[in-house]
């Protein structure tokens, strides 16, 4: 490969990976399968391998994935919290013992294998036998603080029994740190599912989703009500908040108060009465391993929580501090990742659906089969692209995979069972809701319906607008909008303010109370967050996460209205493809009248997330009349707190770093502005002078 391609092309795959990072830590949800995530992670490790001069300390293979949130404050973690290199081979799993001997220069080692649970990593610590702190995983380094919402885990206990220390060899802990992953049963799930049903609410996506997004609620209520549970696999002490190091001058000689193995922490954790996934089993070599792996993928089917693989780990503690770990790994832990479950069945029709959005899918309707603990009757064929490239047909015998999500998708035909000559599914010309003609979106890969007065798209935006996380209009579930549309009550979401009360109260099986009800719901909507009544627009790709970090750089609907591309795009959990759908629904007719219309009843105010007003006549403050970009993470604020203080002592935010760029204030883990900065010769700023200067001007944060 020539030097400009492979630059171009490492670039590129950490653009990419970077991108599937944001979206499966800090998001908990996923656009590729594991394997095709390993497989472009793999080909840039090569590329960085065989072209040197373009590694970076800000590569994804550098770096662990981070699911920071500016929502929670933060904190380090008392040893890095690593992920383990995946495998899907049998042949890695021999290839690992192999190497993990040759460094240990001995055959006899033993390993255990557990679940590799498809859940979200926690760290929780406990202090003079009470509990303390919990963290996200984060970075691997710092993690966001979740104290509350892991307190609220039924399996946690807020004080341990009182002979914990006794647990720890050699007694003398008085702080220690556990480990494990927290997860929402399969039972638990259907069961929030059904309920989300019946009240019209959006779905959960899938259980590990589910959590991420759990975990990551404010509202602690909503977390106790959802039910998480938790296996915790690690347990080790802590002297003044950090794990102590290697005993000396022995490096290989486990910490006082570690344990010796694997084993001893696991039953460690039991006897503190902690959850512990129950099964474990040890093996001494790969063919032993390879038995254990094969009754734990047989065993799957009937877990009540979802598993997508195994862990193995070496053993003995005093190995792994042989083997040592790189930045994002552990050298003594591999994690073999399952094959997801496929079964076959028969296609008996091909119905389309129409989204929120006017975007029109195909769904199979299945003969019902078994999957992965349900029983499956639809499948997604993703767009017409898919469904042609694979030849689909009515009567075809298809192969559908369950990878996590709520309806799983078609993998391939078996083309050789085919019975006869089916005919193809014509690819639709009209809405099959409203009839109007429709569009291809080149962008999306697919057929879009692009009538906003379509029943279908209204109906999905209503459904939206109106949710917990959006506008949260208490007693308007999705039956009361059906009927709404169905009584010309409404064309658009400003409607519902002009609601008139007798007209309710006439409806069947309606009233005065439900009416009143309703209303009341409609009017408290104005004092939902800024964050939510963007949620509510319905912006393509714009979810609860993305909502909350556009409303935390823009003061409001206008000021956002008027941002430029470059600027959103520059945005963290943005990026250019989100920055391009925000400008062109803020800037298109209809979502100008949407923004038009809601202004005018009264949701959107003029400004929805404003500082006191800082009185800052340009030159009387150092930030008066200066460019200024922001980068890395700052200890003693959010950057939208940051951005709103600079922009109310005068100054113009940016999220680009150019040549007329006056400051840039360098938080940590700055990252290549802070490098542009300097090539530019732009003044940079860490976040001690930062507060100075902030200090001058009145502000004390």
């Amino acid at each position: 490969m020539e030097r400009q391609k492979a630059r171009r092309r490492i670039e590129s795959l950490r653009e990419e990976i970077a991108r599937h990072n944001q979206l499966y830590y800090a998001e908990g949800r996923s656009r590729i399968s594991d394997r095709q995530y390993d497989s472009l992670y793999a080909e840039l490790v090569a590329l960085e391998e065989a072209w040197p001069e373009f590694q970076s300390e800000d590569s994804p293979t550098r770096r662990v994935g981070s699911d920071r949130s500016e929502n929670f404050p933060s904190a380090p973690h008392s040893d890095a919290m690593l992920s383990l290199q995946n495998s899907y081979d049998p042949r890695e799993v021999a290839a690992f013992v192999q190497r993990v001997s040759r460094e240990l220069k001995r055959d006899q080692v033993s390993y255990t294998v557990e679940p590799k649970m498809d859940g979200v990593a926690v760290a929780v610590r406990y202090r003079d036998g009470r509990f303390h702190m919990a963290l996200t995983r984060g970075d691997g380094r710092q993690g966001d603080v979740i104290s509350a919402n892991v307190a609220s885990f039924a399996q946690v206990p807020a004080e341990l029994p009182r002979d914990w220390a006794e647990a720890f060899p050699g007694g003398g802990v008085r702080e220690f740190e556990i480990r494990g992953e927290a997860y929402l049963s399969l039972g638990r799930f259907a069961r929030l599912n059904t309920a989300r049903e019946k009240e019209s609410l959006p779905l959960l996506a899938n259980p590990r989703n589910a959590t991420a997004g759990t975990l990551k609620t404010l509202d602690t209520q909503e977390v106790r009500r959802r039910g998480l549970s938790v296996f915790f696999y690690q347990i080790f002490p802590l002297a003044d908040g950090k794990r102590p190091g290697p005993t000396e001058p022995d490096p290989f000689t486990p910490a006082a108060g570690e344990f010796p193995d694997h084993q001893a922490e696991l039953e460690a954790l039991r006897r503190l009465g902690l959850p512990v996934n129950p099964f474990l089993r040890v093996a001494h070599g790969p063919d032993e391993l390879l038995t254990h792996l094969a009754e734990l993928e047989e065993l799957r089917a009937g877990l009540d929580y979802q598993i997508d693989g195994a862990v193995i780990k070496v053993d003995s503690r005093a190995d792994q501090l042989r083997l040592k770990s790189t930045a994002k790994a552990p050298r003594w832990g591999l994690a073999f990742k399952f094959a997801a479950e496929q079964a076959v069945t028969t296609l008996r029709a091909v119905t389309l659906q129409v989204g929120r959005t006017g975007v029109i899918t195909p769904v199979a309707e299945l003969e019902p089969v078994s999957l992965a603990g349900t029983t499956v009757s639809r499948a997604t064929l993703h767009n017409w692209t898919d469904m042609g490239r694979k030849d689909i047909r009515p009567g075809d015998q298809l192969v559908v995979v369950k990878g996590g999500d709520i309806i799983p998708k078609v993998l391939r035909v078996l083309l050789p069972n085919r019975q006869g000559a089916p005919r193809p599914v014509p690819v639709p010309t009209h809405c099959p809701v409203c009839a109007e003609p429709v569009v291809r979106d080149e962008l999306a890969a697919a057929l879009r319906c692009r009538n906003p007065f379509c029943p279908a798209v209204l109906a999905g935006r209503l459904r939206l607008f109106v949710g917990r996380d959006a506008a949260d209009i208490d007693g308007l579930g999705g039956q009361s909008l059906d009927l709404f549309l169905e009584q010309g009550f409404l064309t658009g979401p400003a409607d519902l303010w002009r609601l008139e009360r007798q007209k309710l109260v006439d409806l069947p099986g309606w009233g005065e109370l439900s009416a009143d009800r309703v209303l009341a719901g409609v009017r408290a909507a104005a004092d939902r967050p800024w964050e939510a009544k963007l949620y509510a627009l319905g912006i393509p790709q714009v979810g609860v996460t993305t909502a909350r970090t556009l409303a935390g750089a823009y003061a409001g609907i206008r000021q956002l209205a008027a941002a430029s591309w470059d600027e959103l795009a520059a945005l963290r959990d943005v990026g250019p493809i989100v920055a391009r759908l925000v400008v062109d629904f803020l800037n298109a007719p209809a979502g100008r009248a949407l923004v038009r219309d809601l202004l005018a009843v009264g949701f959107f105010r003029q400004e929805e997330n404003a500082l006191p007003a800082v009185e800052a006549a340009p030159g009387d403050n150092w930030f008066a009349g200066k460019t200024v970009v922001l980068t890395g993470t700052l200890a003693s604020m959010g950057r939208s707190a940051a951005r709103k203080h600079m922009e109310g002592l005068g100054a113009k935010v940016t999220g680009s770093v150019t040549g007329k760029t006056d400051v840039l204030i360098a938080g940590e883990k700055a990252g290549s502005k802070r490098k542009k900065a300097r090539e530019l010769g732009v003044t940079v700023v860490d976040e001690a002078a930062f507060l100075r200067h902030l200090a001058d001007a009145g502000i004390t944060p």
